[in-house]
């Protein structure tokens, strides 16, 4: 019985990451994995949705530091070229992007970090918030000019 329900919910896991929700489709698979400890599919799809959100970055931890060090002293352009500078580029990173480039009023570059982060996760609130913060700034300050 409970190698059937593991299956189930890896099947769930698949789906979920395959429509690229990927915080539902990390849900699913660790449901899978607790129920059977010896599903490799499902940890290893596990492994690679934590890794396309982020959660396993674990060499970046230096580089958000700096760009959190350069954002804390309003230091906008460093932290945007660190920003940029991010090896992969992961639905954290990307989110990491969009929010510097907001707080240094790039409102464009930041509606794109986004966008590229609500493509790999779908369900991601924090891309989702502020795709939506940035099309609204950028729409109130450059106003379209009205054509003849």
């Amino acid at each position: 019985m409970m190698l059937e329900l593991a299956e189930r919910y890896y099947r769930l896991a698949l789906s979920k990451a395959a429509r690229r929700e990927l915080s539902d489709a990390i849900r699913f698979a660790r449901y899978a994995c607790e129920f059977n400890e010896n599903h490799e599919k499902a940890a290893r799809l596990l492994a690679l949705c934590l890794h396309e959100l982020g959660e396993l970055s674990v060499g970046s931890e230096d580089e958000f530091k700096r760009i959190s060090a350069a954002a804390q002293q309003k230091k906008w352009r460093q932290a945007m070229r660190l920003a940029k500078a991010l090896p992969h580029r992961n639905v954290r990173e990307l989110n990491i992007q969009g929010c510097v480039y907001a707080c240094a009023k790039k409102y464009r570059e930041a509606a794109r970090a986004f966008a590229e982060a609500l493509e790999k996760d779908r369900g991601n609130k924090l891309a989702l918030a502020g795709l939506a913060e940035a099309t609204k700034r950028r729409r109130t300050i450059n106003p379209p000019t009205p054509s003849r």
